[in-house]
């Protein structure tokens, strides 16, 4: 994102707690995060509690997560692991799958059968650890007969989400004669894939594989040997000797044998003794083992090594520079620094990044943001070319295209994005960039629904309330849809849950969802709110309470509020009479075509005097001209 300055961020500020202090959840969320940050604030972890508290109290899924978390860490408040699980517990109802993942783990200790539960749910809405931590519970037969079939797909899942443990993981699986399900050429692919995201475990075992002959393809029947196989490939016990002489090399894999305990008993000592060996003959992969190492205790030291790895060219030292200098971590913060190390990084391709990258520029250098998500999402990211799609569909960094913004959705669609299945859904819906299509839509919109995405499910509720092209009207699945979107917040889902509840005569839950939507300044909740306290229905009549929500939807450019609200200046009801406000509003929402208001526009025009006719006019024109386009 774009640099703000100081100014622009205690404006924000500001402004976010006056939403914050009127009980929007969101708002008091936002207000907690800049107030544990010190974003226009001076930082103050007591008053960050304080509003994660009261989003969380109000059903905000995320407070709640990250509530949670603090209570796990004791990070700004005392730990307290039972009041952990009672939020992650919170979180996970509403479907927030990390939620549900730290349950799981937090069980672990109590209750396989809760944890796997957990798991298993945060596994299937498609959490990459969740995933793993399945396969090792099917791997390990922890509560579960040992299924290597099971554990090899929930690993599988895992590992083509890029998490590297789970890819070592299942190629140690693939690896195990004993496994049922052993392949090697699988196997080496996915140590291949772990050793690319400088997983020592995975660069070890593809060292012993390739020193046994394993790590050989074939091609036509016939081995082929992979290249670099050298005399340092030697017994475990010879390693020492060679690394004595100097090669960098073997005092790399000597450090990472005794970092891991692989083959030798784990000793940190003799790891930093033989990565610092390695790293003095600028052994890059040594630098960076170094680097990580000392993150935890000297940070200074971290940051020397991240530098001399950087300056080889190693990316992933590149990043981790460009984060401590634009977070300010352990160093002068200096943004231009950060994003020049970044830059390195995104050159050589580095998909961490071109994404930070990406959304650091998104509401500033369009051009650049586009270019970097581009560059990832060539390289098969579903995340990235579901940015990339957003961004030809909104013209944004590029010419606007709505067939390259349906092509990029549909990739990242095609490897289970949610949000790019929902957009996708949309896209066959209205027919942007791809001919209409009811049915693909409402598939699309089912998939991502299925992976708990919020607006997906709402339009999928959407599509059940009104039927159309073969599918059967189905209030039922209309309200199931609905309801699982509004219990994550999201305020569409709420204003049609409230609708819904209206049109089968319950009208205090219709009155429940309105007011939850209109707290979020959904302006349809609103009117509809406004109409219920007018009425006395599902609520106690209570004019001053119509008149608020009127005025609140007709601000936002509710047609049938602004004509209504003229009335109500005009009888007094619920406000007091001001015959030049009601004349206001009979003319903007006259000029938007509401033939009541013109009726009622032309009884006020006899009835006031030039200068409050003219008055009247004038504000007409100013709120037409600057507030609320129509």
């Amino acid at each position: 994102m774009a640099l703000k300055s100081p100014a622009y961020e205690k404006r924000t500020f500001i402004n976010t707690l006056k939403s914050a202090r009127l009980g929007l959840r969101d708002a008091q969320y936002e207000v907690g995060l800049m107030y544990a940050n010190g974003i226009g604030v001076e930082q103050d972890f007591e008053q960050a509690i304080h509003w994660i508290h009261q989003s969380s109290e109000r059903g905000y899924a995320a407070a709640q997560y990250l509530l949670a978390t603090r209570f796990v860490s004791g990070v700004g408040i005392e730990q307290d692991h039972s009041k952990a699980a009672y939020w992650f517990q919170k979180a996970g109802e509403q479907g927030h799958a990390k939620s549900l993942y730290r349950l799981g783990k937090l069980y672990a200790a109590e209750s396989q059968d809760l944890s796997r539960g957990c798991m298993a749910k945060a596994a299937e809405l498609g959490v990459a650890e969740a995933q793993s931590a399945l396969g090792a519970i099917y791997a390990g037969g922890n509560g579960v007969p040992v299924d290597n079939k099971q554990a090899a797909y929930w690993y599988g899942l895992a590992a083509e989400q890029g998490l590297a443990s789970a890819q070592c993981a299942l190629a140690d699986l693939l690896a195990d004669p004993q496994s049922g399900v052993v392949n090697i050429d699988s196997a080496l692919f996915w140590y291949r894939r772990a050793a690319q995201q400088c997983s020592p475990v995975a660069q070890v075992a593809l060292e012993y594989l390739d020193a046994s002959g394993m790590g050989r393809s074939k091609a036509r029947g016939r081995p082929r040997p992979k290249p670099g196989g050298i005399e340092r490939r030697q017994a475990d016990g010879d390693w020492a000797a060679v690394a004595e002489q100097g090669d960098a090399n073997v005092q790399y894999h000597l450090g990472l044998m005794y970092d891991l305990g692989l083959g030798v008993e784990q000793d940190a000592g003799q790891a930093d003794a033989w990565y610092l060996a390695a790293a003095q003959q600028d052994d890059v992969r040594a630098q960076l083992a170094l680097a990580k190492r000392y993150e935890a205790t000297e940070d200074a030291l971290a940051l020397s090594w991240y530098h001399k790895a950087a300056a080889q060219g190693d990316v992933e030292a590149q990043f981790a520079l460009g984060r401590r200098y634009c977070s300010g971590q352990s160093v002068e913060q200096d943004f231009l620094a950060g994003l020049a190390w970044y830059f390195k990084a995104g050159e050589s391709g580095n998909a961490p990044a071109l994404m930070t990258l990406g959304s650091f520029f998104s509401s500033g250098l369009e051009h650049v943001a586009a270019a970097c998500f581009k560059k990832v999402a060539e390289q098969g990211d579903a995340e990235a070319q579901f940015l990339l799609g957003q961004q030809y569909a909104a013209g944004k960094g590029v010419e606007q295209d709505v067939v390259q913004a349906f092509l990029w959705c549909q990739r990242s669609a095609m490897q289970g994005y949610a949000q790019a299945q929902c957009a996708l859904g949309g896209m066959y819906l209205k027919g942007k960039g791809v001919e209409k299509d009811f049915q693909l839509a409402l598939s699309w919109y089912q998939k991502a629904a299925d992976q708990g995405d919020a607006k997906a499910q709402w339009n999928l509720g959407s599509m059940y309330a009104s039927g159309g092209d073969d599918l059967k009207r189905n209030l039922r699945q209309a309200f199931a849809w609905c309801q699982k979107a509004a219990d994550q917040g999201f305020v569409a889902a709420q204003s049609s849950l409230g609708l819904l509840f209206s049109l089968s005569k319950k009208p205090e839950q219709a009155v429940l969802w309105w007011s939850k939507a209109a707290d979020q300044q959904d302006p349809e909740a609103q009117y509809n709110l406004a109409l219920m306290y007018g009425k006395g229905e599902g609520v106690e009549k209570n004019p001053l309470r119509a008149f608020h929500w009127f005025r609140k939807a007709a601000l936002q450019g509710v047609l049938n509020a602004q004509s209504r609200l003229g009335i109500l200046y005009a009888t007094g009801d619920g406000v007091a009479l001001d015959s030049i406000e009601a004349h206001k509003w009979f003319v903007i929402a006259g000029a938007a075509g509401d033939a009541a208001a013109l009726a009622n526009q032309k009884r006020s025009e006899s009835q006031l005097g030039a200068p409050q006719l003219l008055e009247a006019q004038r504000r007409a024109k100013e709120f037409i001209a600057h507030d609320i386009p129509h």
